[in-house]
């Protein structure tokens, strides 16, 4: 016998809908009752915050449960004709889909032996006859809760699993070596990578503390990894040197440690970046090597050459004061006389050029200097060799100064020779002198073509030249590169600016060099 379901009279008002959070669909019930009233007063009492749809039969119910939205909690009759409420139950639990589903029993049976064959056949919960809308509505309201945790763990189970599968693919197909570690220091996951550049094998990681896994490492590298647990802050680019068994060399690497944190902000443990550049050391060895070779080749050949260039010299020299050349063959003396001290002037900055790059420097001899004086000898030598042209000096304040008086007249040289060579044969070369209580300036200006911008900056590189108008270069290019070295020694600059009116190099010397 089915007893009657409870009316519903005043002591049973309309329920209010059932909040949940916001943004999320309304639960669907399906009710499986082969009486109407009964099922109608379930939808009653379940109340506007549920999707309810009714079934008269578990037959009708299983038809349609492959079409369309699959509900969140069954409600089912026990005593039903064909299929029975456990049947039905036990259908549902035999199905992968399903497997999971709540199922909320209804049921007139109080013998505890049919409760426990009810929750055997997969039920959740069961509600006995008659019943309170209340107790119907917070069963249902239990068991979509439970669902839902249910849904919303398999969604994190199955994000997390396409997280670390996807980390697994960046691990794998990484050029470089990666892993990370718990809080504890305890590798969670390495590469092949970073095994092969360690030598070990892949397993000898997982789960073990880095002291452990690689102790000759532990004393340089475990403080810099605590310090990224203890400040979140990064550790990058450390150079370490790893031993490789049965190798000539170490290899070489770049670590760098990062913080993984949770989206809370959280420090979970250290992520770590290893590169190898083992080739790049020994690239960077083999041009340095060739670097030097080149430089101490030059400065040799350069020593070398100077001896048979003196002898051509005085011979030229001694040939033109002998004063028996023909007059014919004067003017090729006098080449030759030139011609040598052109060479002897670049051999002069080659070897300058050599000491400024095997580290040890423009060599100096500084002592009481007039600056203004050594100004008008370079002047009076320049204008011997260019008699056509003028060079205006300009002066005001004190020039003394503890410098080296030789190398500011080579400076001086190059910066007013470059100024006639660059500037129009009618135009006037300005030498500025000015004296400041703790340093002198000198400045040389001279008209003429812009240099290039793309030039300016690597005007003063060895090598380097400048190309502008007509003029045609001549010389290594090393001029302007040995005259910075030889401010820099003074602890002084030079520069150089270029426009449509002048060019302007600038010598700033401090009085103390």
């Amino acid at each position: 016998m089915r007893p009657p379901p409870p009316p519903p009279d005043a002591s049973f008002p309309r329920p209010p809908s059932t909040a949940f959070p916001e943004g999320e669909p309304a639960p669907c019930v399906w009710v499986v009752d082969d009486s109407a009233s009964e099922a109608r007063f379930i939808k009653t009492a379940l109340g506007a915050g549920f999707l309810v749809d009714t079934f008269p039969d578990g037959a009708a119910m299983l038809e349609r449960l492959h079409s369309g939205r699959a509900p969140d909690v069954v409600v089912l009759d026990w005593e039903m004709p064909g299929m029975s409420g456990p049947e039905v139950c036990q259908f549902l639990r035999g199905q992968p889909q399903t497997q999971t589903l709540p199922v909320l029993l209804l049921t007139a049976h109080g013998r505890p032996e049919d409760l426990v064959q009810g929750l055997r056949a997969g039920a959740n919960d069961y509600v006995a006859k008659p019943f309170r809308t209340e107790e119907v509505r917070a069963r249902v309201n239990a068991l979509v809760r439970a669902k839902r945790l249910v849904d919303a763990v398999r969604r994190a189970d199955h994000e997390k699993a396409e997280a670390l599968a996807q980390l697994d693919a960046l691990l794998t197909s990484s050029p470089v070596g990666l892993s990370l570690m718990d809080r504890e220091l305890r590798f969670v996951r390495v590469n092949a990578r970073m095994a092969r550049m360690d030598g070990l094998p892949l397993d000898a990681y997982v789960g073990r503390t880095f002291a452990e896994v690689l102790p000759r490492l532990a004393p340089q590298l475990e403080p810099v990894l605590r310090r990224v647990l203890e400040t979140g802050e990064p550790a990058e680019e450390l150079a370490v040197s790893l031993e490789r068994p049965g190798m000539a060399s170490d290899a070489h690497v770049m670590v760098s440690y990062h913080p993984v944190r949770t989206p809370g902000g959280e420090v979970l443990g250290v992520g770590a970046v290893v590169v190898d550049v083992t080739r790049h050391k020994h690239s960077e060895g083999e041009l340095r090597a060739t670097a030097e070779f080149r430089e101490r080749f030059l400065g040799i050949v350069g020593h070398d050459l100077r001896n048979p260039l003196n002898a051509i010299r005085m011979a030229a020299s001694f040939l033109i004061a002998s004063e028996q050349v023909p007059p014919a063959l004067a003017r090729t003396v006098g080449r030759i006389i030139s011609s040598t001290d052109r060479m002897t002037r670049m051999i002069t900055e080659l070897l300058d050029f050599t000491r400024s790059r095997l580290g040890g420097g423009i060599p100096l001899t500084p002592g009481a200097t007039d600056l203004g004086l050594v100004v008008r000898q370079v002047v009076e030598e320049l204008e011997l060799v260019h008699p056509n042209r003028t060079v205006r000096v300009e002066s005001t304040g004190p020039l003394g100064g503890q410098w080296d008086a030789d190398r500011l007249a080579q400076v001086l040289s190059n910066l007013l020779g470059n100024a006639l060579q660059y500037s129009p044969p009618e135009s006037t070369v300005v030498v500025s002198l000015q004296g400041g209580p703790e340093q002198a300036v000198a400045r040389v200006s001279n008209p003429g073509p812009p240099i290039p911008k793309e030039e300016l900056t690597l005007l003063f590189h060895p090598f380097q030249r400048a190309q502008t108008g007509a003029h045609v270069p001549s010389g290594l290019g090393l001029g302007l590169f040995i005259s910075d070295q030889i401010a820099r020694s003074h602890r002084g600059t030079l520069t150089v600016e270029s426009g449509p009116e002048q060019t302007v190099f600038t010598l700033t010397l401090p009085r103390g060099a």
